[in-house]
């Protein structure tokens, strides 16, 4: 089962009481936070669109960061953002949440971004 699934597949008060908030959640949501930061800054500033794709077979990581809109430049994965993408898949397989592929889209809206997720599983 996945992670998000234990999560948030019962009636939970995680947003009004943050005590409740399943440690599980709690050590994933920064390293969202700090992947979304870094694969932002290895994007081109004119970017108002990027997805960082990792894949993994259980043997092997990869990693990709791109444009969906065709908007010009190119991005560079920094180690720190293959660390983090690591360090997402260890923690969340430690879980029993053991995905082959993540999309971590990002959108700009305005001044803000948007993130939405996406994992594949075999």
């Amino acid at each position: 089962m996945s992670i998000f699934k234990k999560i948030f597949g019962r009636k939970s008060n995680a947003v009004s009481d943050p005590e409740s908030v399943p440690d599980a959640l709690k050590q994933l949501a920064p390293v969202f936070d700090e992947i979304g930061t870094e694969a932002l800054g290895c994007c081109p500033e004119n970017w108002t669109n990027a997805v960082f794709t990792i894949t993994c077979d259980g043997r092997r990581i990869d990693y990709s960061l791109k444009n969906h809109r065709g908007e010009q430049g190119a991005a560079t994965i920094t180690p720190l953002l293959a660390q983090l993408a690591e360090k997402l898949y260890t923690l969340m397989a430690s879980n029993g949440d053991r995905w082959t592929k993540a999309e971590l889209r990002y959108d700009q809206d305005g001044d803000s971004w948007k993130f939405k997720s996406n994992f594949s599983y075999d």
